[in-house]
């Protein structure tokens, strides 16, 4: 016997101006089919709510452009009690990792549980679905706000420990139900852990992802093993006197270990050579950049047109609350757009949505419209008369300005 909440969920026709699915070219006067949570349908709204069932809800967003919810791959939530308390741009990464370490050292142990509650109403406030978010052990926990869902990745720490084993936080077991072990840098993490972490990820056919390349003095550690980063880690008791510089790149040192393909996020990657590059294409890496962050820290510029070319997996992410003012994917795109005009626009949204979904082994339920996908959605007023053409920009510009909203049953 059905119960009084037991009802049949009711299928519902959201129609637009234009539907941008980006995994296919916009469609005019398209529209969405959603039923118990997950697209149906999806095109032009004449042919769609034929494919509609029975007693099913038309709503009509006029002139708007249905979009799916961003994916914000590279997060790291439980910093969002941070917010505001660190002045924009710092002089650079070393005077930036001081001030972070103070704070972080001032805070009380409910810092992460607390950052983590702000972090994810923010960043579900910025049009996002779902984050790859990033803890050292304090947010490993799903803690569940409606409409978001986190890809985690338990950030792991030791230049001078031998094992991912060792370096894994009390209290948290590293296995296939949990977070994703994901080392922190090359000058924060042993070789050992590094690859031990790739095998474990390649082994379950998941994400691997770590800061590469982010600032100048990464490079010079790995070079001579000099400068700010052994500093830092002789002054936290982590350096490993054993260890010599390989000389390399972090992309060469990162391929030396064996740890570049497909399934390899390389963020930031600020500080990179052409063979670099070639390096990275050859191994077909995913690059996840964070311009804003990089700016903010004085960490440089990253050169997103390079990979483009070659045809690199290229994302947009926000990292935290700790490096940038807001965790809105949407002004991450209008920055790209402003400082990189030879980008295609069009390119830009993929690096917000379909790219990133990607990325985290999430693609065909986030980052697109199209049949089985969840049916997170926005409809992002861009005005009437916006032609294909200019489609693309619209949204973005748009977007960072927050004229959208969502147009599931999702909290608002």
């Amino acid at each position: 016997m059905k119960g009084p909440f037991d009802v049949a969920p009711r299928a519902e026709i959201h129609r637009a101006e234009w539907l941008a699915p980006v995994c296919a070219p916009p469609v005019e006067n398209g529209a969405v089919v959603s039923l118990g949570g997950r697209v149906v349908a999806a095109g032009a709204f004449e042919s769609v709510r034929t494919e509609c069932p029975a007693g099913a809800q038309t709503i009509d967003h006029g002139s708007a452009v249905l979009f799916p919810a961003l994916v914000n791959c590279h997060t790291h939530l439980e910093l969002s009690g941070l917010k505001g308390k660190i002045a924009f741009p710092q002089p650079g990464f070393r005077q930036w990792v001081s001030l972070l370490f103070d704070l972080r050292g001032a805070m009380g142990h409910d810092f992460a549980a607390e950052g983590l509650r702000l972090g994810e109403e923010e960043v579900f406030r910025s049009a996002t679905g779902l984050c790859g978010d990033i803890t050292n052990g304090g947010a490993a926990g799903r803690a569940g706000f409606p409409g978001l869902e986190r890809r985690i990745f338990l950030e792991l720490l030791g230049f001078n420990l031998d094992s991912m084993e060792a370096a894994t936080p009390a209290g948290i077991q590293i296995d296939p139900s949990g977070p994703i072990p994901a080392p922190h840098s090359v000058y924060s993490a042993s070789a050992a852990i590094i690859a031990q972490c790739k095998d474990w990820t390649r082994a379950r056919g998941l994400p691997f992802t770590m800061h590469v390349a982010e600032h100048s003095e990464e490079i010079e550690f790995l070079n001579n093993g000099k400068g700010f980063c052994r500093e830092l880690l002789e002054r936290l008791g982590r350096f490993d006197p054993a260890w010599k510089p390989p000389g390399k790149t972090p992309v060469e040192y990162l391929e030396w270990l064996g740890v570049l393909d497909p399934n390899t996020l390389l963020v930031h990657a600020v500080h990179m050579s052409e063979s670099d590059w070639r390096l990275a294409a050859a191994r077909n890496c995913t690059v996840v950049f964070c311009p804003r962050s990089n700016r903010n820290l004085g960490a440089g510029r990253p050169g997103i047109e390079k990979p483009l070319s070659l045809g690199l997996n290229c994302c947009l992410a926000t990292d935290s609350l700790a490096s940038n003012s807001d965790l809105d994917l949407f002004g991450e795109a209008g920055h790209v757009f402003d400082n990189h005009p030879s980008i295609d626009p069009r390119k830009i949204l993929e690096m917000i949505t379909l790219n990133p979904s990607r990325a985290l082994g999430r693609a065909g339920e986030f980052g697109s419209i199209e049949p089985g996908a969840k049916a997170n959605m926005l409809a992002v007023a861009v005005g009437a008369g916006v032609s294909e053409r200019g489609l693309a920009e619209a949204v973005v510009q748009s977007g960072r300005e927050g004229a959208w909203k969502w147009v599931s049953n999702l909290p608002g």
